[in-house]
């Protein structure tokens, strides 16, 4: 398992959000491509990563005050970049299934930007080193 690169269980198409785009157009990609993750894009950089539980904590937000999430001002005014997270660790195509399961192991985030130069070239999460942990 130790040698399996990161490569072989990343997504490679990977869907991402730029930082100027409304937070209505990350929850509307997560829902449409049943994803958790999305990226957040600056002139094509990696700047951060927003969420679907982000995007929870707003709903919730909502509900207490009783607004409609598509309706409220809270959410209408938020933008990504005060939504996501910043400073993101990411890893490398060549980095191994086990790396990537330390990193997840001491952290409490649930997925990993892949980078080469600088350029997003995948994603993997949890759910992907978990089942490459099963498969072996």
């Amino acid at each position: 398992m130790k040698t399996r690169s990161i490569s072989e269980i990343m997504t490679k198409q990977v869907h991402f959000i730029d930082i100027n785009d409304q937070v209505i157009s990350a929850r509307d990609l997560m829902d449409k491509y049943e994803i958790h993750h999305l990226p957040v894009l600056e002139s094509g950089k990696l700047v951060g990563m927003i969420s679907s539980n982000d995007l929870k904590q707003v709903q919730y937000l909502c509900d207490f005050i009783g607004e409609r999430l598509e309706e409220s001002t809270i959410f209408k005014s938020l933008s990504i970049e005060e939504l996501m997270t910043e400073n993101v660790h990411s890893l490398t195509s060549n980095a191994t299934i086990k790396e990537a399961a330390q990193v997840f192991s001491h952290m409490s985030f649930q997925s990993l930007p892949i980078l080469e130069n600088d350029e997003l070239v995948g994603i993997v999460t949890t759910k992907d080193v978990f089942a490459a942990f099963l498969e072996a």
